[in-house]
């Protein structure tokens, strides 16, 4: 098959790297993948594997599924001779009222928090093209001992968006500090403009904190491996799927997690916590893996076994499986 994508740019976002790595999948699986862009520039910080091209060469191009996260590009998938005309819906806040009502128009969703959005609002059921991460990409933990050494709480750091909650982690750990924990606080971002890297550059923090800029993104489990849990803050009013949970799971990192994104990933003291978006709760949690090991090696491990279902290449089987099957319906 020929498949496509339009995305906006190549950069370092979530949404970008998603596809990027659904991508590659296909390609191994013998497929042609293509990605749209304005400019028609790889990224440079992936590996990718797939053909890249230009907003201007979609018409010419004979694809067998056409697909974006943009509302705004769906005019151009629609005129596209793609036979299957597709919106990935991976954010709630969009506004996709009118796209729930064409019927040119399937649908997939990111996870099962926008499958019950579209469902719950709009009747839509849509696809479940839920995930996910390259397993194989990282290395598990091996110890979840601390001694002698910091308890290292880690994060994402993309401050400029505050949906991301990075500020509910900062203050968690602040307090903890103040009260005598022996926290450092660990914050990875690539800023994907000047203000986003003058944010970072201005950041401050309370208690012992590292903030590293631009990690190869190959190399994301090295951090991971530092970290001794792993706190996710964001807003389930707006989150599909959560890529970092997704990486720290991969990692056997124990996970602090709101439910954004996160409904097919995390069970409740199962293979992690699940917290509301409340500064004292993160502070509680953290406390729960400061003080046990054992819990720390629990969540971790199962969290590890729970991400395996929801590996890239089990996803792109799914998406060729649909496409394949209503082909010959």
């Amino acid at each position: 098959m020929i498949l496509g994508v339009l995305l906006p740019h190549t950069k370092l976002y979530g949404g970008v790297k998603r596809f990027l790595e659904l991508g590659n999948i296909f390609v191994e699986q013998g497929h042609r993948f293509i990605v749209f862009t304005p400019d028609g520039k790889g990224p440079d910080w992936f590996d990718f594997k797939g053909e890249m091209s230009t907003f201007d060469k979609i018409k010419g191009t004979k694809l067998d599924a056409l697909w974006t996260t943009t509302v705004k590009m769906m005019p151009m998938v629609l005129e596209s001779d793609a036979r299957h005309k597709i919106f990935y819906h991976v954010r709630k806040s969009d506004n996709v009222a009118k796209l729930m009502k064409n019927p040119e128009v399937e649908v997939f969703a990111c996870s099962s928090n926008v499958y019950e959005y579209d469902l719950k609002k709009f009747g839509r059921e849509s696809f479940k093209a839920i995930g996910g991460v390259t397993v194989a990409n990282y290395k598990p933990k091996e110890s979840y001992e601390v001694k002698d050494r910091p308890f290292v709480v880690m994060a994402y750091g993309r401050i400029v968006e505050r949906v991301k909650g990075t500020h509910y982690v900062v203050s968690a750990c602040e307090k903890l500090y103040a009260q005598g924990y022996n926290i450092k606080l660990l914050l990875y971002d690539t800023p994907v403009d000047e203000g986003a890297a003058r944010r970072i550059k201005e950041f401050t923090c309370k208690c012992p904190f590292e903030f590293v800029v631009g990690h190869p993104f190959d190399r994301n489990w090295e951090l991971f491996n530092r970290a001794d849990c792993f706190v996710s803050a964001e807003n389930p009013r707006y989150t599909g799927w959560n890529n970092t949970v997704a990486e720290a799971m991969a990692c056997a990192v124990p996970v602090i997690a709101t439910k954004a994104g996160t409904l097919d990933l995390l069970r409740d003291k199962e293979n992690g916590i699940r917290s509301a978006r409340w500064r004292f709760c993160f502070r509680r949690h953290i406390k729960e893996l400061y003080q046990s090991e054992e819990l720390r090696r629990k969540y971790g491990e199962a969290g590890l076994r729970t991400i395996r279902d929801f590996d890239w290449s089990v996803v792109a089987r799914k998406i060729t499986d649909y496409l394949e099957k209503k082909d010959n319906n």
